[in-house]
């Protein structure tokens, strides 16, 4: 999932990116990579300015899945803070707040926060 999340994220990723951003070893990334192209998720196509070098892109499908994960994840969060008490709700708020705060004002978090794609949740 987390390699079908990059991909989209950047909207086609060539090979190379996606093996240093995993930290894997390229054969491992090119076995993944064959899986999720059998399942129909993500297609490789000639990099346009070096015929060396290989693009990832999601196909239809691939966003298709990603829309349905994406879904079912906000109808369970959504569930789970529907069954938190008021109070619950609102501490978690302020909490949330007061970590977008520290994030966005600590020079080296926002410069960490530009240079790392996020990674997706786990499932």
């Amino acid at each position: 999932m987390r390699v079908l999340y990059l991909v989209d994220h950047e909207d086609g990723m060539r090979m190379r990116t996606l093996t240093r951003t995993l930290g894997a070893s390229p054969p491992s990334v090119s076995r993944l990579v064959d899986r999720l192209e059998a399942l129909g998720f993500l297609e490789r196509r000639p990099s346009p300015d070096s015929r060396r070098e290989v693009m990832l892109c999601v196909t239809s499908s691939g966003r298709q899945h990603l829309t349905s994960i994406r879904h079912r994840r906000d109808e369970l969060l959504f569930q789970a803070l529907a069954g938190m008490a008021g109070p619950q709700r609102v501490a978690l708020s302020e909490g949330l707040a007061g970590l977008q705060q520290a994030v966005t004002h600590h020079p080296m978090l926002r410069h960490v926060a530009r240079d790392v794609p996020p990674a997706p949740p786990r499932m």
